[in-house]
């Protein structure tokens, strides 16, 4: 009896061990698949790297135009509007603006949705880039319509917005480029998309000044074509959207990395610790996304309204014509542009010693500083426009006796230069110097240029690895937001209470963003995810050693 217990006992022993070696042959064989794998994955993308990195340069000049679409008319958006209408209000020049921002805003999600579902690129690339051909092409021929159907600031307004729904493509290359892109390749080319869209969104109005020479009415001035100072910028624009819908349709092949799933061979016991610490991170990381949404809208909100009130504000606080301001912004704002470029260098090189929650910090600082020099002070006020006096006579007869009088209105000129006689801050409010103008220009350009891109950096780690085309939607909605939002709000605030009330407007705004950042200091804290994951990398690696050694005792034992 004792013999047959003991026999069973060595049986079941041996059952175990068989098990127990069982499944170290399943953890270890599941490793070294996954290892081949990832060594296979790492062979085909340095094999594919050539043709990954053609298709992230088509999509550089990509972003580039679809920025330069929107701030390439913004300096002459308001004298051209005046032209075409002349009963148009700097509030509808704010919608006007807007509307690019308001179809963008509507589409990026949209696209980026419809993108993560079919897993591709190529096809909504082209049909988005071929909007903006066609917008720009309607816009250049606004004049020409003439009213037909609607008034024509509605037909600009209906150009603009479907320029925004074409420039949606944004959302779909920053998706590419996640997608095309190994994790130690990804922080440089995201930063690179969004230094190309934010040169393109800078160095706009220098193109803009570059047709200056043209004037107003210009070479061609016939009802079937009007090429002029305004339009140029749009038909330059379509050839330039033309040019890269050609590079989607023949050389964008839409490669990307080959990726290794990974999962865990070994599972810890403390599991509700672990669900725990889950849920921790999954709400840091919410709040930390939310943080970067938010960061985001104020970055370009900051040079949306700078961009937008530059016009207006030029003509009324200096007395500069409308093709002077054009003219002149679009100088300032190239010279902008190219600083802007030193600046995104600069950033890149700082990002290699200091934390990006920092740079961002720095970037949003700046931007404060920036406004706070815009602020209006001092006890000179700016030029108000001649009024001129127009007779009119006034007949009134009554059934005796007839009396015709003169008397006389006051108007002004709509030729007058200086701050509208309808605009009743300009007698209270001071001038905003010349030199502060440029100088606000400069730091609020340095700000946006370091938030811009360390945003775009923060918010794609913390995305990780996941699909990105529905986020990226959301990211991009958050920047055509600010710029829908901050064109009407400064419109409005401008006209009734001038540029002071917009730079307090400003400045609180900046202000949220600082504390809002501060508040989620530690959740942005990026590079200590990234050692995290090296670590567990390093865990993984750790543990399928253990599971050999403890193979090979196991061997020993059952022998």
């Amino acid at each position: 009896m004792a013999k047959g217990k003991d026999t069973s006992l060595s049986i079941n022993a041996n059952e175990r061990s068989s098990l127990l070696n069982n499944r170290l042959d399943d953890s270890i064989h599941s490793s070294r698949r996954e290892s081949i794998r990832a060594r296979s994955s790492s062979s085909v993308n340095e094999a594919t790297k050539k043709q990954r990195f053609r298709d992230i340069r088509i999509c550089y000049f990509g972003m580039f135009v679809s920025s330069i679409v929107f701030s390439i008319t913004v300096s002459s958006l308001w004298p051209f509007l005046q032209i075409i209408d002349t009963t148009s209000e700097a509030t509808f020049l704010g919608w006007l603006v807007a509307a690019f921002s308001i179809g963008q805003l509507i589409a990026s999600p949209l696209i980026g949705y419809i993108t993560n579902q079919t897993n591709k690129n190529t096809m909504p690339l082209v049909i988005s880039t071929a909007l903006i051909a066609a917008s720009n092409i309607l816009y250049a021929y606004v004049q020409s319509i003439n009213n037909v159907g609607m008034s024509n600031k509605w037909w600009l307004m209906l150009s603009r917005f479907i320029m925004g729904i074409g420039a949606a493509n944004s959302t779909i290359m920053r998706s590419y480029a996640s997608s095309a892109t190994t994790i130690t390749e990804r922080t440089a080319v995201m930063a690179n998309l969004s230094a190309y869209q934010g040169v393109g969104f800078i160095i706009g109005p220098l193109i803009q000044a570059l047709f200056a020479f043209m004037g107003y009415p210009g070479p061609v001035h016939k009802s079937w074509l009007y090429l002029n100072i305004y339009t140029a910028p749009a038909f330059f624009s379509a050839l330039t959207a033309a040019v890269n819908l050609v590079l989607f349709l023949v050389a964008f092949g839409d490669t990307r990395v080959a990726t290794s799933t990974r999962k865990d061979s070994v599972k810890s016991t403390s599991n509700h610790i672990q669900s725990k610490i889950k849920s921790s991170k999954r709400h840091d990381q919410s709040m930390a996304i939310i943080c970067c949404l938010y960061m985001f809208f104020v970055a370009y909100l900051t040079f949306t309204n700078y961009e937008t009130i530059a016009s207006p504000l030029s003509i009324d606080m200096y007395a500069w014509s409308k093709e002077q301001s054009t003219r002149n912004n679009g100088y300032i704002l190239g010279v902008l542009g190219v600083m802007s470029v030193v600046v995104l260098i600069v950033t890149k090189l700082l990002a290699k010693c200091l934390q990006d929650r920092m740079l961002m910090l720095l970037g949003m600082i700046i931007s404060f500083l920036g406004y706070a020099v815009f602020l209006p002070w001092g006890s000179d006020y700016p030029s108000v426009q001649i009024a001129s006096f127009t007779p009119t006579t006034v007949t009134s007869s009554a059934p005796i006796t007839t009396m015709t009088s003169s008397l006389q209105t006051t108007t002004a000129d709509a030729g007058d230069k200086g701050c509208p006689l309808d605009y009743q801050w300009c007698y209270y409010i001071p001038r905003v110097q010349l030199w502060q103008y440029i100088l606000a220009s400069v730091i609020i350009t340095i700000g946006f240029s370091i938030s811009n891109v360390i945003c775009y950096s923060i918010f794609s780690k913390k995305l990780g690895d996941r699909p990105q085309g529905t986020m990226m939607g959301i990211f991009t909605s958050a920047g055509s937001f600010a710029r829908a939002f901050g064109p009407i709000a400064v419109g409005f605030l401008y006209k009734h209470w001038g540029p002071r009330a917009m730079m307090i407007f400003m400045l609180v705004f900046v202000l949220t963003s600082i504390i809002a950042l501060l508040f989620n200091y530690q959740r942005l804290d990026v590079e200590a995810e990234e050692k995290d994951d090296f670590d567990e990398d390093d865990d993984d690696e750790e543990r399928n050693i253990n599971g050999n050694d403890q193979y090979n005792n196991n061997d020993d034992i059952t022998e």
